[in-house]
């Protein structure tokens, strides 16, 4: 709704504002005229405007009736006063009587432009050559007033837009003064807050350390574990009277380190001297596992652990640690170990009964050798001048022979030795010979052969012969069985030792089969987990044991060009061994 005079200003404005209004029409816009309305019939018209209507005020110098003079700014105040419509103007006289706003030259810019003007005029410009200046610098002018009647938010406003006759709140009066006295009260509750809370927590804390300290003193003794603190100054021993049960000590005796010590296993006190050593100059905890002479004459394992805190510029004065009754953990671990073996060396036996037939064969040929050169000695012997050259290389063969039978024997004998492992400096290149050689007729016999590259001078490995030939053993046939629908030209084992520059030796076994499936790749060191029909699951897995419990990994892939490919790697004699 555009509302306008009758003067002839007033149809200059009018003819601006239509254009400007058509210019901007829409399908959702319908604009509508009242430039002949008397202004006696402007505010019951305006008051009966719909409230989504948008009332635009032009120049008003005259109305219809043409008896009377207005000035636009009291038509202004008077329509929008009785509008029920928001209502916009065009200029900045209007702001205050109840128009909205709208986009203004403001007499402030124009007055500044023409100064600009007067100044450049006295300063001596020429003033035919003084460009035409249009742009007066309008800008969005807002009464804040109207827009909090009509319910208009400042924030939906144009950027840059200038809000007049606003009506400052008490908190923006008075911000600094009000924030400053929110900060302190704020500041001082939380303060007060913090003081309560504070003295709350300290007598939650002293309450729940002291059931802490019974519980942890309960705990203990029921895990069969003592808690002791020596004060370094004094050598004063503090411990838990499930300490003194540990180490068979009388309640009234004087807990020192000197004490400590005495009690322990003669062969330990050494051990135990060091690990409390360790804690007064590392910040690790020190831990080792020693022996005591539990009265009367019973010997009792007992772990000790100790720690103390470091602040890297002088040596704690106080270390605390724990004692721990593992005789029978240690009773376990021997009983388990003694399985293992049990089981080893039950694997060895069921492999060499697999093997029954190669090695009767093996044993048979010198025996049968060893018979023919005997009948021949008995032949030379026969004639009345023997030809004793003959018979001296009849006996050499039988004596050869023997010799060859008695080594079959002896590496029999040690595969199925039982008793406790006995580490001694091995040489891989003889294992994995003499391995050879005990399979030798089984090769034969599956049409498989063996074919390796040793290095030579390849350095000693401390480990038990008998274990280390047995997972060889038991790689061999793994391969043997692998390749059992493979070509018989096909079935080849390559079996190659090296040395590597950090110091370990490394065996490698590959051959021709199928390789090795991905779901089985992660299981195959599984106890009682087997690929085969007739198979325990047990061989992998103590080889996996064997060779862990000699220090080093071992490891079964598939090979790029085919197969699988068992990987040994083993420390050199110089380097720490774990079964040490």
């Amino acid at each position: 709704m555009v509302i306008g005079g009758t003067s002839s200003i007033d149809r200059r404005w009018q003819e601006n504002g239509r254009r400007a209004v058509e210019a901007h029409n829409s399908p959702k816009l319908e604009a509508e005229y009242w430039f002949d309305r008397t202004y006696n019939r402007l505010p019951e018209d305006v008051s009966k405007l719909p409230r989504d209507t948008i009332v635009l005020i032009l120049t008003f110098f005259a109305d219809s009736s043409e008896d009377k003079r207005f000035i636009p700014r009291d038509v202004a105040v008077a329509v929008a006063k009785a509008s029920a419509a928001p209502v916009y103007g065009f200029f900045d006289t209007y702001l205050g009587t109840g128009v909205v706003g709208g986009f203004f030259e403001t007499y402030q810019s124009i007055g500044t432009t023409t100064a600009d003007l007067v100044l450049e005029i006295l300063s001596g410009a020429d003033v035919k050559k003084l460009a035409a200046r249009d742009n007066l610098r309008p800008a969005f002018r807002v009464d804040a007033r109207a827009m909090e009647r009509w319910g208009f938010e400042q924030k939906n406003l144009p950027s840059g837009s200038a809000v007049l006759f606003h009506r400052p709140s008490l908190l923006e009066q008075h911000r600094y003064l009000i924030s400053a006295t929110a900060a302190v009260v704020v500041v001082q509750s939380l303060i007060v807050a913090g003081l309560l809370f504070q003295r709350r927590r300290r007598r939650q804390a002293e309450q729940s350390l002291k059931e802490s300290e019974d519980r942890m003193t309960f705990a203990a003794a029921s895990a069969s574990i003592g808690l002791w603190h020596i004060d370094r100054e004094t050598n004063q021993l503090w411990a838990t009277e499930h300490c003194r049960a540990i180490f068979g000590l009388p309640a009234d005796a004087d807990l020192t380190r000197e004490t400590f010590l005495a009690a322990t296993h003669p062969e330990d006190r050494s051990i135990a001297a060091a690990a409390l050593r360790g804690t007064l100059t590392s910040s690790r905890s020190a831990v080792a596992d020693i022996r005591i002479i539990y009265p009367p004459d019973e010997v009792r394992w007992v772990r000790i652990r100790a720690g103390s805190d470091i602040d890297g510029q002088s040596e704690p004065d106080q270390v605390s640690g724990m004692f721990a009754d593992i005789t029978d953990q240690k009773k376990s671990e021997a009983d388990l170990e003694l399985q293992r073996q049990e089981v080893a060396h039950l694997m060895r036996v069921t492999t060499l009964g697999e093997l029954s037939g190669a090695i009767a064969h093996e044993v048979n040929q010198p025996l049968t050798a060893i018979l023919s050169n005997a009948q021949a000695a008995l032949y030379l012997l026969a004639p009345e001048s023997p030809n004793f050259t003959e018979i001296h290389g009849a006996l050499e063969d039988i004596v050869h022979e023997d010799s060859r039978a008695s080594e079959v024997i002896q590496r029999l004998r040690g595969l199925l030795k039982k008793g406790e492992s006995k580490f001694e400096s091995v040489d891989l290149n003889q294992i994995v010979d003499s391995t050879i050689t005990l399979l030798r007729h089984e090769l034969i016999e599956r049409r498989a052969t063996v074919e390796t590259d040793l290095t030579d001078s390849l350095p000693a490995v401390l480990g038990d012969p008998v274990q280390l030939q047995q997972v060889l053993l038991n790689l061999i046939m793994n391969a043997m069985d692998a390749m059992a629908s493979t070509p018989d030209a096909l079935r080849r084992i390559h079996i190659c030792t090296r040395a590597t520059g950090a110091g370990t030796i490394e065996i490698y076994l590959k051959d021709n089969g199928p390789g090795i499936k991905a779901t089985d790749r992660k299981r195959v060191f599984v106890p009682f987990y087997t690929t085969k029909d007739h198979g325990l699951g047990l061989g992998l897995s103590i080889c996996s044991t064997i060779i862990e419990k000699h220090g080093g990994r071992i490891d079964l892939r598939n090979d790029d060009s085919g197969g699988a490919v068992a990987e040994i790697s083993l420390p050199a004699k110089s380097m720490p061994v774990a079964a040490q």
